[in-house]
């Protein structure tokens, strides 16, 4: 079976297991005024009853000022945690939506009532059993509750006061009808509408991975370990304790931190000065680990960062965490160095690797183009006063505009330094990350371009090509081995050569079937003619059969076609 045929038996099973909950996606778009958007996308027709779907509702009576984007938030906020976390995932890709978009999306709420206390004491009892022999008490009323889970206080049997993060019981089974879904969708946008500026399934495959570790404390509780863990002396930041024999793939324990949370920090009449040093205590924090060290906080927001009863700024939720490797980093100092040199060489070099683009996919002449343009901006700009997130943000928007995909270590190191920009701007108008940040963008460059590094990558380089040198003479030996053995294959990927070989399977086998219906009435016709001649009714029975055999195959043939084009 070729992949347009897998594609489509994806979307048959998946829209049939789930056409409950794919009718309710499609009323709550018609809701919110996107029904159109089904007619364009057919996308009605993956469910039996699609188009009786699409006809229920008022068709987004009642929400027609609101903008095409605000419309649908609010369709993801009705739709469920699924959705909610699609949207906040989405609004970290500047290189996929426009603007107003990930603004809009910025926006997603994901405060939900709470679950009972009993199903969630019946989860807590089903992951520890008796759960007097590990704690004291657990508070019945939670602390906060998400789309995901819930967080409630408890006290271990040692007298450790904790918090404990809980999932919402049967979440998974929501999560993966809603991802067979999306899976569904984005296969058929992927076939019947190529020409999308993204592609939907590397998106959804993305968000599914993202889903899995959100659906894992573990990873969790690893993240928040690695980070407290790369804490030099001296730090004035914290990263909560994981309690790892009360922590299990659905319940997080974590050491309960007091203190004030920034998104409160007016209410809590925070004074000038502590403001400004919390604000530095982020700042460094999320620079050294997104320049330095590679590992960081990807959602530092001020509802995840708290100023502890001793002063200390503790980072909380470390759930998303982004990861940029050595060529990574070598590749963004090259940009910003390439930037205050006003070096188009360099620059490009730089996109094009941190995009990981192909030149055979895009236009080179336009995007050394736009690449120019906006170094014109930096022309005569020193190092020290160079805006990295801008820059950042420049990259992201050029690659959407060459439908190029952002790596998403590079989307989340830009979440990561634009929500700190962002608390800096709440917390202290005054604050300048771009000074802020010179000494770290300073050691960046330096680092990469300093004659150790540089050494180094030549010692690097100098064993690789030592390598092939000394495995040149066995490789040509293969070579020649199995040329002279006429064993030598070559193996070529043809873009749409799936699409193309469905196309030819199916037009080869309505040519067969065409032959048989011919030859099936030619054979009746004989036969018919027959009975004429020898007076036997049988001949004419035979020949009548042929005749009405040959009808229906006809018809079959039709309307396997009629669906083929739907």
């Amino acid at each position: 079976m070729g992949t347009a045929g897998r594609e489509r038996v994806i979307s048959f099973i998946s829209t049939i297991k789930n056409a409950g909950r794919y009718s309710e996606l499609m009323k709550v778009a018609v809701k919110y005024g996107f029904r159109e958007f089904f007619y364009e996308t057919k996308l009605h027709l993956l469910h039996i009853d699609g188009q009786k779907a699409l006809k229920s509702g008022d068709g987004g009576k009642g929400t027609e000022h609101l903008s095409r984007a605000a419309r649908m938030r609010l369709a993801m906020e009705e739709l469920g945690p699924t959705f909610i976390k699609l949207g906040q995932i989405l609004s970290t890709r500047p290189d996929i939506l426009p603007p107003d978009w990930i603004e809009e999306f910025q926006k997603l709420q994901s405060e939900v009532p709470a679950e009972p206390w009993d199903k969630i004491h019946n989860e807590l009892i089903e992951e520890f059993g008796n759960l007097d022999e590990k704690f004291q008490s657990i508070d019945e009323t939670p602390l906060a509750a998400a789309s995901m889970g819930q967080a409630h206080r408890a006290v271990r049997k040692d007298g450790q006061e904790i918090v404990l993060k809980i999932l919402r019981p049967g979440i998974d089974k929501i999560i993966n009808a809603d991802m067979e879904i999306l899976l569904a969708i984005a296969h058929w946008l992927a076939k019947h509408h190529g020409d999308l500026p993204f592609d939907p399934v590397a998106v959804v495959d993305e968000f599914a991975s993202s889903l899995k570790n959100e659906l894992d404390f573990m990873h969790e509780g690893r993240n928040t370990d690695m980070f407290r863990e790369q804490l030099q002396e001296g730090d004035e930041a914290w990263f909560p304790l994981v309690y790892w024999d009360l922590t299990t793939r659905r319940v997080l324990a974590l050491e309960e931190i007091k203190g004030v949370p920034l998104a409160h920090w007016r209410e809590a009449d925070l004074s000038m000065e502590q403001r400004e040093r919390l604000v530095r205590i982020g700042a460094y924090t999320v620079l050294r680990q997104t320049l330095e060290i590679g590992f960081f906080h990807a959602d530092p927001h001020p509802g995840n960062l708290f100023m502890m009863e001793d002063g200390r700024l503790c980072f909380i939720d470390c759930g998303m965490a982004g990861r940029v490797d050595d060529e990574t980093t070598r590749d963004l100092a090259t940009l910003i160095y390439g930037v205050a040199k006003s070096d188009i060489d360099k620059v490009y070099e730089a996109f094009m690797s941190l995009g990981q683009v192909d030149e055979l996919d895009v236009d080179v002449k336009q995007i050394r183009r736009d690449l120019q343009d906006f170094m014109d901006q930096y022309t005569n700009v020193a190092l020290n006063k160079i805006d990295m997130t801008a820059v950042l943000r420049a990259f992201t928007e050029g690659l959407r505009k060459h439908r190029v995909k952002c790596p998403s270590d590079i989307v989340l190191m830009i979440k990561a330094l634009t929500t700190i920009e962002g608390v800096g701007e709440d917390l202290d108008p005054g604050f300048d990350l771009i000074g802020f940040a010179k000494p770290h963008v300073e050691k960046l460059v330096k680092r990469q371009f300093s004659i150790p590094v540089i050494k180094k990558r030549l010692q690097k380089n100098a064993g690789t090509w030592l390598k092939l040198i000394e495995n040149f003479p066995a490789n040509i030996s293969r070579f020649s081995d199995r040329l002279g053995r006429n064993e030598f294959k070559m193996q070529m990927d043809v873009q749409g050569i799936d699409r193309l070989n469905d196309t030819v399977n199916h037009a080869s086998k309505q040519l067969s079937y065409s032959m048989l219906v011919a030859a099936m009435i030619l054979a009746s016709a004989i036969l018919v003619l027959a009975e004429k001649n020898s007076g036997s009714s049988l001949l004419g029975w035979l020949g009548g059969f042929g005749f009405l055999l040959s009808f229906l195959l006809a018809l079959f043939i039709l309307f396997e076609n009629l669906i083929r084009r739907r």
